[in-house]
């Protein structure tokens, strides 16, 4: 070979090792600047409930950069919410049709591979289908996050903990992997669980993945730990911009011990959540229960009554709060009878330590004893009785018939389970 021929071949060798990568279209993308401008809009459309027009937009979104695999599952998602708003299934043939064709014009293109496995409930088939996506690109981390969640469904948790740890790997800057791969441990490897949530946020601060870790920190924590990581996420992680942030403000409003506490809370929700019934409607309970408060320190006690008698009771533990302040307001008053009948029907509803110490103080004030405590609550509970409807189901031990009849007079606790 001369030396010009033996020149223009390293040449042509390399100009094709530059064309390498470009020439395998099975990267997964993150979207070109016009793929996430389309995809942006289609969010919003989300939120404006029009799902027609955000798959419009995902599939502009497609059009722009058919490896954008988030716009690929958008579009996939808000399509069967518009063609098929009330199942629970994913049949929906013209998204079936539409990427069998793709996947058949684009074989080098793993994204479609991927689509199909997000596509069908099956999960032998969509395992086959990523794990042909894989054959495409061994570091389409994507299609090892589903594989993952098929074995999560499945209860492998070990090969559910190896596909995330692959995401993991192929895609270090990746919240969202790093994310579950942390949340896969948090039963099994308590440990693990905590210094992978904690690197989420220390490696992506300010990101949604950070405010999911703290919330999954925080619900795996006891005080005081939970109550200042919630108060972190308070702080750094406002409502109206972190998805987890309302439901660890919830747990936060749930934790705090006194009315005044929980109004701070609900203020804030309330200015970060306008919209919000719930919200506004729990920062007027509190309000009302910190003014009642007062008024029994003065020792108001009749108005304090008559500010909680004008209060729905609040829900959750802040209800307990609210029978107990409107007991003690109300015998405060004079009213030692109605404060006992505010516990004894308080207690036939649902349980409660605080308040059957209570219920048994008050009772004695009125000479009543255990036994009559118990009947009065007993009475409450057998008149607001009701049979509960006959069924009948194959046994989960032998496949017998068994109905709720066979029971009669026992304890039954119903179990309902939804693996999906």
């Amino acid at each position: 070979m001369t030396r010009a021929r033996l020149v223009a071949c390293l040449v042509l060798l390399g100009l094709a090792s530059l064309r390498w990568p470009a020439s395998i279209d099975a990267r997964e993308s993150n979207g070109t600047p016009a793929a996430r401008a389309h995809f942006a809009e289609g969010e919003a459309a989300i939120k404006a409930r029009d799902y027609k027009l955000a798959a419009a937009a995902f599939r502009k979104a497609i059009d722009a950069d058919p490896d954008f695999v988030d716009a690929h599952q958008r579009f996939i998602e808000t399509t069967k919410w518009d063609v098929m708003p009330m199942s629970r299934t994913s049949g929906v043939p013209q998204l079936q049709s539409l990427y069998e064709r793709w996947a058949k014009q684009h074989p080098k293109r793993a994204v479609y591979r991927w689509a199909l496995g997000f596509l069908t409930d099956d999960m032998a088939k969509s395992d086959a289908f990523l794990n042909e996506a894989l054959k495409i690109d061994p570091t389409y981390a994507r299609a090892h996050f589903l594989l993952a969640r098929n074995a999560d469904l499945r209860g492998d948790f070990e090969a559910q903990r190896r596909h995330l740890k692959a995401a993991v790997e192929i895609s270090p800057d990746s919240p969202q992997y790093l994310m579950r791969y942390a949340q896969a441990h948090k039963t099994s490897d308590a440990a693990r669980f905590r210094a992978l949530a904690l690197s989420v946020v220390e490696k992506f601060p300010n990101t949604p993945a950070a405010c999911e870790a703290l919330y999954h920190l925080a619900d795996a924590s006891s005080n005081p730990e939970r109550r200042a990581i919630l108060e972190r996420i308070r702080s750094e992680y406002p409502a109206d911009r972190f998805n987890y942030s309302p439901s660890a403000m919830s747990e936060l409003y749930n934790d705090s011990t006194s009315p005044s506490e929980a109004l701070s809370v609900a203020k804030d929700m309330v200015k970060w959540q306008p919209a919000s019934k719930t919200w506004a409607q729990r920062a007027a309970h509190q309000e009302a229960m910190v003014r009642a408060e007062a008024l029994i320190a003065e020792r108001r006690f009749a108005e304090a009554l008559d500010v909680l008698a004008n209060t729905q009771r609040p829900s959750g533990p802040h209800g307990t709060t609210w029978v107990l302040a409107k007991a003690e307001a109300g015998a405060g008053a004079g009213k030692l009878d109605e404060a006992y009948t505010t516990l004894v029907e308080s207690v036939a509803a649902a349980p409660d330590d605080r308040v059957q110490t209570a219920l048994v103080k008050y009772g004695a004030a009125l000479d009543k004893t255990s036994q009559q405590i118990d009947a009065d609550v007993w009475r409450i509970r057998d008149a607001k009785a009701t049979p509960a409807a006959p069924f009948q189901l194959a046994s989960s031990t032998d496949g017998k018939p068994t109905q709720l009849a066979d029971y009669r007079g026992r304890v039954v606790l119903l179990a309902f389970w939804f693996p999906g």
